[in-house]
């Protein structure tokens, strides 16, 4: 239903305004069929600088044409100004003293066009987006989230288990440009290091990306074991609260279901890490399960190739602000605007419609 990176906009809504003053440089940039992390390759060779001296606060789509804030230490708003890149034009570019860091935005802004719908449909879609604004959008990590060829989790699973041949039988045989240039030389240094080593030296924000994707996985997993319910509490549930995300022990969920009902909070399901907080009772017992299922100890998430995994909770659903739901110009589609809080997938929201066709 969506043809062009044009049909898929997204707009970072940032938590935060550069102060104007420090040794790093916030700046917006607009692209166009392109990932977050080649768009940062390609500037950091405009500049000639290192990529860990970037900074991001989420991962925009690469089939879509998105707007994000991107901070680089150590080159002037002057500088960035005058990068020249095809399908990356700056917005804007001021100083600030910190580095940008992920989960560091309010949201995301989406204007999506559905294509080849009939008018007859769009009264169903317009029905469907006001029934997840008012109960809420299944909030599992989108198919992105796991790479190209869907096997992201799986390196990452490998790396909570030490199977260092099923890491690398995946990264030798992955096909995309970002790991490209990495497989060739883990390729020669096999040749010469054991195993361990040569994982060992797959850059940092691959194996965190892996590691990253395989918590998403374990995630969905038992999101899905809690549909259609997912704002409905358990005993011993962990609830976050939709205002500051704090989490807490539900100890009677009748006392608190209200509150799950009116959308102050809801139940939440684990980013698995060593200060995760865990439930009690039946929720417990269902992420023991999944675990035991994979074959993972609770305390493999401790340190990971050299990271670290703290783990936190995430909400089961996530509260979506409806904008607007019209027909095209031509009559031949449906335009959706809407935003989600950071962390929210719009292709889940995308899901959530088709299943009702």
């Amino acid at each position: 239903m969506i043809k062009t990176p044009e049909d898929f906009i997204v707009e970072e809504l940032p938590l935060y305004e550069p102060a104007r003053t420090g040794t790093h440089t916030f700046f917006a940039i607009r692209k166009r069929n392109l990932g977050t992390l080649e768009a940062i390759n390609r500037i950091a060779r405009d500049l000639q600088v290192h990529i860990r001296q970037f900074g991001y606060a989420g991962l925009k789509d690469k089939n879509a044409v998105t707007t994000q804030v991107l901070s680089v230490e150590g080159v002037s708003p002057e500088r960035v100004l005058g990068i020249e890149q095809p399908d990356i034009e700056v917005l804007w570019a001021e100083r600030h003293p910190h580095k940008l860091r992920v989960g560091h935005l309010r949201g995301n802004r989406f204007q999506i066009t559905l294509r080849d719908i009939s008018h007859d449909t769009l009264q169903l879609v317009e029905s469907r987006m006001k029934r997840l604004a008012t109960e809420g959008v299944p909030n599992r990590f989108g198919a992105q989230r796991f790479g190209n060829k869907n096997d992201s989790h799986l390196i990452g699973k490998a790396l909570v288990k030490a199977n260092w041949e099923t890491v690398m039988r995946y990264m030798l045989t992955d096909d995309t440009l970002q790991v490209d240039a990495v497989a060739r030389r883990l390729q020669r240094e096999l040749a010469r290091k054991p195993v361990e080593k040569v994982v060992m030296g797959i850059p940092h924000r691959l194996r965190k990306l892996y590691l990253s994707a395989y918590q998403a996985y374990l995630f969905n997993c038992i999101l899905e074991k809690r549909i259609p319910d997912l704002d409905k509490l358990l005993e011993g549930d962990i609830a976050v609260k939709h205002d500051n995300g704090a989490p807490f022990l539900v100890t009677d969920a009748a006392v608190e279901q209200p509150r799950a009902d009116a959308f102050e909070i809801s139940p939440s399901g684990p980013i698995f890490g060593y200060k995760m907080r865990l439930p009690t009772g039946d929720a417990l017992a269902l992420e023991t399960s999944l675990l035991a299922d994979e074959g993972v100890r609770f305390e493999a998430f401790r340190k990971v190739v050299g990271i670290r995994l703290p783990g936190t909770r995430r909400p089961f659903r996530m509260p979506m602000q409806l904008h607007d739901v019209s027909e095209t110009v031509n009559g031949a589609g449906v335009r959706l605007s809407f935003t989600l809080p950071a962390g929210g997938y719009a292709t889940v929201v995308l899901e959530e419609i088709e299943n009702n066709f």
